[in-house]
């Protein structure tokens, strides 16, 4: 039976680094399901589906997938209501993409991940905007975009950088159960 990956190994970064692992990311509904499974997992299906807006069906084959190329583990099982499901996880909380990002010979791969992005994040906002909770304003602000043009010198954008990695690093921070879930996509890329 696999290992649940310990604490520590929880939260060290783990890098998608290999082509397949990289192609199956190219997916919304994949890359939803590693994301949910990286903040919360690890989780049954029926746990899973509808936190990310699905029936338990159409997820199956993803999960053969993810489990395929190792983003993500069958950890074991649980008995719930006289039946035993499978739980599945990440390897880590921190799963991350930057490194292949800089491989050149990644750059088709890259550019269909980022289509998915693009089509979670419109989900996401829409999704977002049809909560009896969101605020669109405030320090408890919970929905927002924004898209910026201009010149950046060396020492403003390795300052946007450092504030993007400082983001990051409370997103990757363990939730509280009773916290708001948010999700949050950004993308950032150099005009000429």
């Amino acid at each position: 039976m696999p290992q649940k990956p310990t604490a520590n190994a929880r939260e060290q970064d783990e890098w998608i680094l290999r082509e397949d692992q990289l192609a199956c990311l190219a997916s919304a509904t994949r890359m939803d399901i590693v994301d949910h499974l990286a903040a919360h997992g690890p989780m049954a299906v029926r746990e899973l589906a509808p936190a990310i807006g699905m029936k338990p069906s159409a997820i199956y084959h993803h999960l053969e997938q993810l489990v395929e190329v190792g983003l993500v583990a069958d950890t074991g099982s649980r008995t719930h209501n006289g039946k035993a499901e499978a739980l599945y996880n990440t390897p880590s909380r921190r799963m991350r993409l930057r490194r292949a990002l800089e491989d050149p010979a990644n750059a088709e791969t890259m550019q269909k991940i980022v289509t998915a992005l693009g089509r979670r994040a419109q989900r996401d906002f829409s999704q977002g905007q049809r909560q009896a909770e969101v605020r669109a304003s405030g320090d408890a602000r919970n929905l927002g975009f924004f898209r910026l043009v201009n010149r950046m010198d060396a020492k403003r954008l390795a300052r946007m950088n450092a504030l993007l990695d400082e983001v990051a690093e409370l997103m990757w921070q363990e939730g509280d159960e009773d916290g708001e879930l948010v999700a949050l996509t950004w993308v950032m890329a150099p005009l000429g």
